[in-house]
């Protein structure tokens, strides 16, 4: 069996340490990390060049260079996947109409900061257990 790719995108290294702790130890996952919507997009094209798709984006929205919205709209109208990744906007950002914009998008999960390791755990398992993402948010 594969093992699950998860990126996480924050321009907090504090956020991607304590979600790459709690993951890689809940979920024995292979964890990648991105401090910005740029460094998070060559991330999934090199991954998805070596036919090793990115299973969950967690995303922040506020982040240097490219935002976690923009990048959500790159990877939703992107051909080139050959594995379109789940996404969870994992933010502080709680205005109706950026939630509204995110799911246009396709978000499966919409997280809002401070969150804990069991909102973290159940937004993966029902990825998990419906990856088309009918049960969205």
């Amino acid at each position: 069996m594969k093992p699950l790719r998860i990126l996480l995108v924050d321009d907090s290294q504090s956020i991607r340490s304590l979600l790459r702790s709690f993951i890689e130890d809940e979920f024995n996952a292979e964890v990648y990390e991105a401090a910005d919507g740029e460094a998070a997009e060559h991330v999934l094209q090199e991954q998805n060049v070596l036919m090793e798709a990115i299973d969950i984006v967690f995303l922040d929205w506020m982040m240097p260079k490219l935002s976690g919205y923009g990048l959500l709209k790159r990877i939703r109208s992107a051909g080139g996947f050959f594995k379109q990744p789940s996404v969870v906007m994992l933010t502080a950002e709680t205005y109706f109409d950026q939630i509204e914009a995110c799911m246009k998008f396709r978000v499966s999960k919409y997280i809002t900061k401070p969150f804990s390791n069991e909102e973290i755990r159940l937004a993966i398992e029902e990825i998990l257990e419906d990856p088309g993402g009918k049960r969205a948010v």
